[in-house]
């Protein structure tokens, strides 16, 4: 019989760090969790998992861990427990007079990272804004992926369909600005990566194209870019595969309309000026070209390193359609497919698409129904119609995450109403007026909800909550319904009043039972979350092959055709010809570490003891400056700069520059704070001009920086962080 919440033993569950959905076993004595094991019955994971997974119950129990609902009583970071019902009965009064004088509009939202997994926050989120009639939401998503939901939307006519390489099919890899191998996948639901990865190597090659040689492509073969260079890269790679006759176009011709649009682009690309622009031989492109589409079973596949840079939609765009005029696209195993349906709801996309509406500063397209986190410090700074009082914030710290930390942190600080449903006090928090406890994932019971879309092989898995709620912690939606009920507003019903009595969970379920592999389609045989109950370590399904559907139909498009040339396609096109700009003699480019999750777990001792947040100078940039290894350096753009730490290294391509983000600590978090490291994000544009017009996505990678030597003898700047200003 399976343990309860809080009982002693071990308590088989699942990790909701990212879209990996690892098995983990957690041991409880005493009411704590002592210890988290891989599950090595799970048979997605099959034992693997990484080191933020395995350390997570020190964020469970962390001292400085939010346990009771705080009232702020002075100045940032100054706070009082209160108790629930006052803080309710406040934070209603408060939004009801904003909503009444100022409109819905006047309420805006951020949902970070941190609850994107977790079911019934993400659900009961939406429930609430449904309720209050507002729509003005922000999120990580345009410092992470809205270039690649944008080429989504453009392409198959719908934002979150998304599609990504066929792994155990799969000979020949081709991997644009991602590192597998320390992401876990991003946007893709396969725990065991470097095994699969292993595999396609055995069988043929994988390529890993970077301005670093991250730890995938140390692994594998590595193609040196120069930042924002992929773009360039991929134009050459079409234009070889057409000259040389290598496009499959009964293939294209059968489910893509706009084919002879690409090919006049890519006749006025000229092969050797794009060679240069990348950075790259203008014959190892052709031979990387050829190479991939005699492959016969090959894919490209590229996550932020490509979402981040001037024309990141345009390059995912290009990415898709390499794919697909090789012939890898949709009927071929092996190539990119959309993968697997476990539910009923996914042939469309249910999150919205792209400019359903527009930011109130600077008219930028919503992507995913979110705004572009780049005007979200202007958005409730600027008077007018729809300025933003009150800030509902669950799970996110964009003082860290987002562009322009200052200008964010003076915004905050006016606001009328600033709620953060938090585990800890970190930057932002600081400036919110209540800050109110929610469990981790460890105290939820759930299913990988948000992986069920991108399933490379089907899998399904309940896990009921390790602990209950640690010390006066509520979930999401318990306290979303309070307030609404509270403000006297009806919740929007979402079906949750369904067998299992949990909020979130019963819309789930009957989005399993009705779809392919439910039980109201394959009876006894088929799934719900109470047969699930009876397979605690998850079970691999049977579903149709995704190659042998018709998958065309699952395109949001009237025609049920791919865009290749979508009017949003053209107009990239268009613009990367009139406003591409030789590239800066420095580019500053992130990091990502597998000990970090953005900025939200440096309060492990075990994660941030061996972490050195350092910029990562190529040889000969380092000697034509007059740095040395371990030098304090002045690293600057066009709106800030940071002193930072030397560290000197041939991973990263001369005039490429490396740093992590999400560093900088200031809030209430103590090891965190006495971690090195600054926010790189000061050093970002803000605004509209500081964006990706199209998509909305922050200019974060390639940005034009300066790097100088600090004397010995110069004092050096305060360090600076998120929360000053």
């Amino acid at each position: 019989m399976a343990v309860r919440p809080g009982e002693d033993g071990k308590h088989v569950t699942f990790c909701r760090i990212c879209e990996a959905f690892c098995g983990l076993v957690a041991n409880v004595e005493n009411g704590r969790i002592t210890s988290i094991e891989p599950d090595r019955d799970n048979p997605h994971s099959q034992g693997h998992v990484c080191v933020k997974g395995v350390s997570f119950d020190k964020v469970v129990h962390d001292p400085d861990r939010v346990l009771r609902p705080l009232k702020r009583t002075g100045g940032p970071g100054e706070f009082s427990p209160v108790e629930w019902g006052e803080a309710l009965d406040d934070i209603a009064t408060r939004l009801g007079t904003i909503i009444e004088r100022d409109g819905s509009e006047a309420v805006a939202f951020y949902l970070g990272n941190p609850s994107s997994y977790a079911t019934d926050a993400v659900l009961a989120h939406g429930g609430f804004m449904k309720a209050i009639g507002s729509g003005k939401g922000y999120s990580p998503g345009s410092q992470d992926s809205n270039a690649r939901v944008t080429a989504n939307f453009a392409l198959f006519g719908t934002a979150m369909l998304n599609a990504f390489p066929d792994l155990p099919r799969c000979d020949f890899l081709l991997v644009f600005g991602a590192n597998p191998l320390v992401s876990n996948g991003s946007i893709l639901f396969a725990p065991r990566l470097r095994h699969d990865l292993d595999a396609i190597a055995a069988r043929g090659r994988v390529v890993v194209v970077d301005p670093r040689r991250t730890e995938t492509a140390r692994r594998y073969e590595h193609l040196a870019i120069r930042p924002n260079g992929d773009v360039w890269l991929l134009l050459a790679m079409l234009k070889s595969l057409f000259e040389n006759d290598l496009v499959d176009r009964a293939a294209v011709m059968t489910h893509a309309d706009g084919l002879a649009a690409i090919e006049e682009e890519l006749r006025t690309v000229d092969m050797m000026l794009a060679a240069e622009r990348a950075g790259i031989d203008a014959d190892d492109i052709r031979e990387l070209a050829r190479a991939f589409a005699a492959a016969g079973a090959a894919a490209a596949y590229g996550r932020v390193g490509i979402c981040r840079g001037p024309f990141a939609t345009l390059t995912n765009c290009l990415v898709t359609i390499l794919n697909i005029v090789t012939g890898n696209f949709g009927s071929r195993p092996g190539g990119t497919v959309f993968g697997h349906r476990v539910m009923a709801g996914q042939e469309r996309g249910r999150f919205g698409g792209h400019g359903e509406s527009a930011s109130r500063i600077g008219g930028i397209p919503s992507v995913a129904r979110f705004h572009a986190g780049a005007v979200m410090a202007d958005d409730m700074l600027e008077p007018g119609e729809g300025q933003v009082k009150a800030f509902m914030l669950t799970a996110g710290n964009p003082l860290l995450s987002a562009p322009g930390g200052t200008r964010l942190a003076e915004a905050l600080e006016q606001l009328e109403l600033f709620v953060s449903f938090d585990l800890y006090v970190n930057e932002t928090a600081r400036y919110a007026d209540y800050v109110l406890p929610v469990p981790t994932f460890f105290e939820r019971e759930d299913v990988p909800f948000m992986g069920m879309n991108i399933l490379i092989r089907p899998f399904l898995q309940y896990s009921d909550a390790v602990l209950p709620p640690q010390g006066d912690s509520r979930h999401e939606h318990e306290i979303w319904r309070e307030i609404i009920e509270r403000m006297g507003l009806v919740w929007p019903s979402r079906g949750e009043n369904g067998p299992s009595g949990k909020p979130g969970l019963d819309h789930v379920d009957r989005l399993l039972r009705s779809g392919p592999v439910g039980e109201d389609a394959l009876g006894a045989d088929g799934w719900s979350l109470q047969r699930l109950v009876e397979f605690p370590h998850g079970v691999l399904v049977d579903t149709t092959d995704p190659t042998t559907e018709p998958w065309w139909e699952r395109l949001g498009h009237p025609e049920k055709r791919v865009q290749l040339y979508h009017p949003m396609i053209a107009a990239e096109f268009a613009r990367l010809r009139e406003e591409w700009a030789e590239p800066p003699e420095l580019a500053l480019i992130g990091k990502r570490d597998i000990r970090s999750i953005n900025s939200w777990m440096h309060n492990v001792e075990g994660l941030v003891r061996s972490q050195k947040p350092v910029l990562t100078v190529h040889p000969d940039d380092a000697e034509r400056i007059g740095l040395g290894e371990g030098d304090e350096a002045r690293l600057a753009s066009d709106v800030g700069e940071l002193l930072v730490r030397i560290a000197i290294s041939d991973e990263v391509r001369q005039g490429t520059l490396c740093y992590p983000h999400g560093w900088g600590h200031g809030g209430g978090w103590t090891r965190a704070n006495a971690a090195p490291g600054d926010n790189i994000n000061l050093l970002l544009g803000q605004g509209p001009e500081a964006v990706e017009f199209v998509s909305g996505t922050t200019l974060m990678d390639g940005i034009p920086v300066t790097l100088e030597r600090v004397e010995s003898s110069t004092k050096a700047p305060e360090r600076q962080t998120a929360t000053q200003g």
